[in-house]
Formats: structure tokens, sequence, C-alpha cells
């Protein structure tokens, strides 16, 4: 609404997606030409990146725990990923915005042994080192994830769904899996594909 009402009075704007900026020329009948994608970037690269036999099990996300970022759906995908991979760990790093509802869910479902919640780091490096595959199983919303371009900056697969800005950023089979929306089993199959 902001953007609609106010759009004669700028003379630019920015996103950091493509399907961003085409949200603002369709909805806010903002012209094209004034509108300018600049993807997220890093500040950093590592310097030595661990090969996948040096990597542990982890499967990482690295996504504050919100209702949108898809962690309570994601554990039907866990359970079907030890099914097939029992030595798999899963480590959730991000701030909680459930007030403990994710960690509730993990312990009732019995994964307390499988799934760590490790809340806001500072420095995720650490992790992104030992993990194997990094899925964001986010459901909506995603414009240019700094957490994808930080796994992918480690040679980590990506598994996530192919939403809003996700697909301007991984190319299916190549970077990771990009699977549609709600498709858990695929993202199940995939993750155990790549470790």
């Amino acid at each position: 609404l902001v953007e609609l009402l106010t759009h004669p009075l700028v003379d630019a704007w920015i996103t950091n997606s493509a399907v961003a900026k085409q949200t603002l020329v369709s909805r806010c009948r903002i012209p094209a030409s004034q509108v300018f994608v600049i993807y997220n970037g890093l500040e950093s690269f590592p310097e030595v990146v661990p090969t996948p036999g040096e990597r542990s099990l982890d499967v990482l996300t690295v996504a504050n725990l919100n209702p949108r970022k898809g962690h309570r759906e994601y554990l039907q995908v866990v359970r079907e990923v030890l099914k097939a991979v029992p030595g798999a760990k899963f480590i959730f790093v991000g701030r909680d915005d459930m007030n403990g509802e994710v960690q509730r869910v993990i312990e009732k479902a019995g994964l307390s042994g499988h799934v760590r919640c490790e809340g806001f780091q500072a420095d995720v490096s650490s992790w992104f080192r030992r993990a194997r595959v990094f899925v964001l199983p986010s459901l909506w919303n995603e414009g240019c994830p700094t957490a994808i371009l930080e796994a992918m900056s480690f040679a980590i697969p990506c598994v996530a769904f192919a939403i809003d800005g996700i697909p301007e950023l991984v190319e299916n089979g190549y970077q990771g899996m990009l699977l549609q929306s709600g498709d858990y089993s695929g993202m199940a199959a995939a993750i155990v594909q790549v470790l």
C-alpha cells in the first residue's frame, strides 16, 4: 500500500530479486524502468572449504524460527530422511520467533536426539563448515536469501522449494535441488540423495 501510494514521489526502487521487481511493477504500477535489481551479497568468502567427504552428515538450516520459514512442516521431512540415513543430524540456527514451539514439536515427535536448535548465532561459519547439505524449507516470502548465498560460498548443495527469488539463485541440479512448494516427500528424497 505504501509503495502504491508513494511511488510518484520516488525516483527509483531497488529490490533484491527479479520476482520482487515484478511485484512492484504489476501490483503497484511502478514503471519497470524505475525498479533495479541488486542481489544480496556476502562480506567475505571462506578461505578453506572442506570437501564433502570431510563433512559430517549434518543437514543445516539457517533461518529464524518463524511460521513462514516452515520449520514445523519440515519435521516430516526429517522423519523420512532418518529412515534412509539414520546417522543424519539436523541443525536449526536462528532466532526463535515462536517462543519454543518448534522445540516442543521436536520433543513431542521424539526427534530431540536428531534435531538441535542452536538459536541466534552471529557467526554461522562453523556450522556451514561441517554441513553436507543446506535446507531452506521456507513456505513464502523469500527474496534473495543470504543463507543460501552463504551455503554456496561453502560449496554446500542447497535444497529448497522453488518459491519467490530462490530459483534466481539456485539452478536445479547444479547448486542444489529445487522442489515444488509443499513437495515434502521430494524434499526428503533430495536430501537423502545429497547425503
